[in-house]
């Protein structure tokens, strides 16, 4: 299908914008590309000429029911409570206060029992959205729903996985109180067991939970942190310094052209690819046809980076996009960057903190001025890019450049 693209379809495009397009040791990411890849599908991509649906599900759920009256809109907060999408779930939780207030015990009860269904479900970003929604639930409910979270916390514990005890060690607060103060001293054990573990990607998660450690014991565990990030360096560890957490858990047995890996999240979905060909260098988001026509107008804004003080573009980079008529999601192929502003910060000792804070609140303002809304711009969906070196190691020492990632909950005005 490339062998038919006719460049002269494509405006000339000075070398200084394209410039602002490439990312270091990347071969793939090209703007060129990209246009290729627009210019062949754009026109079947996105279908939103065709459609008044401007909106992510969540958000078109949630006006469509606030426009309901007075007398209805318990039925349609009721019906959404039963959706299968737990984020909708949450949505029409959040909006129990805008039913009559004799209806809305009914349906704090309602959110009781959805919330009990999520946290038995064995998909932990489920329980983890579950726990959000307690807030959402009657007074006099709430202990039994702590009992229970207190029971995912501690399974969460009693696993190998470095990354579910993250999930769970932030839902702390939410277990019984009696209960708070020895679930952190199990956590200052995680921590310290996966410390001791050769897996420097282990190590960064490890030092993301510091922070839900007990008080008097953190200043011990950044010390032996630090230890462990200055012992990495010496080394020579440097990939496994910054290769993104995507790939924490991803062995791969198969190392052919074509094999993937569905990864579960809430918002959307992401395929890994782990060939040789595109492993750490390519996925597939699979994405709301509004929120990837938020990320795209970033994408294509180089005029606004560029006045903002950046020469590259901050973005997620989009390597190509093909909208699918099966599911009605756009499947974007974006480029893997290293690991997120969280784990950077938690492991380096905030290395670099203050020039990446300033160049992160310039990324937040200038999607503003685009009329942009994220959604969850926190330091997890920011990732940096280090630069490499002429044989391809990573250079720790220069300043990398920072992207905002995961626009799966993005909109645009």
């Amino acid at each position: 299908m490339m062998q038919n693209f006719n460049p002269e379809k494509i405006k000339p495009i000075s070398q200084e914008i394209l410039n602002m397009y490439k990312i270091d040791g990347y071969e793939d990411i090209d703007y060129k590309k990209y246009l290729q890849s627009k210019s062949l599908l754009g026109s079947r991509a996105v279908v939103h000429e065709q459609s008044n649906d401007s909106q992510p599900s969540v958000l078109k759920t949630k006006n469509y029911i606030l426009s309901q009256d007075a007398e209805n809109i318990t039925i349609y907060i009721m019906d959404a409570l039963q959706n299968n999408d737990i984020e909708i779930q949450r949505m029409a939780a959040s909006i129990i206060n805008n039913a009559p207030e004799d209806q809305q015990r009914s349906l704090k009860e309602m959110t009781c029992k959805k919330i009990i269904e999520a946290l038995n479900n064995p998909n932990i970003e489920i329980q983890r959205i579950a726990v959000n929604m307690i807030q959402f639930t009657p007074e006099d409910t709430r202990d039994g729903i702590k009992y229970l979270v207190l029971k995912r916390i501690l399974d969460a514990f009693n696993s190998n996985d470095v990354g579910k005890q993250k999930i769970m060690a932030k839902k702390i607060d939410s277990a019984p109180i009696e209960s708070q103060d020895n679930l952190r001293e199990i956590v200052y054990q995680k921590i310290l067991e996966a410390l001791n573990q050769e897996d420097v990607r282990i190590q960064r998660l490890a030092a993301t939970m510091v922070q839900y450690a007990p008080i008097n014991k953190q200043g011990e565990l950044k010390s032996i942190v630090k230890i462990k990030y200055e012992s990495a360096k010496q080394q020579r560890k440097f990939n496994q310094i910054v290769e993104p957490p995507l790939y924490t858990k991803s062995e791969n047995s198969n190392p052919s052209t074509f094999s993937h890996e569905k990864l579960s999240k809430t918002g959307s979905e992401i395929t890994l690819l782990l060939g040789d060909q595109f492993k750490k260098n390519l996925i597939i988001r699979h994405f709301e046809e509004p929120c990837f026509l938020a990320w795209q107008k970033a994408y294509e804004s180089y005029a606004n980076w560029n006045k903002a003080g950046f020469d590259y573009i901050p973005i997620e980079p989009i390597h190509s996009f093909k909208y699918s008529e099966y599911t009605q999601l756009v499947n974007v192929a974006s480029g893997v960057l290293d690991l997120n502003l969280d784990e950077w910060y938690s492991f380096s000792g905030d290395t670099f903190k203050e020039y990446l804070d300033v160049q992160k609140d310039k990324i937040i303002n200038t999607l503003k001025e685009l009329e942009i809304t994220h959604g969850h711009a926190n330091n997890a969906n920011f990732c940096l890019r280090f630069y490499r070196n002429k044989n391809g190691s990573v250079d720790l020492d220069r300043i990398p450049r920072i992207y905002l990632i995961d626009f799966d909950k993005a909109v645009k005005s």
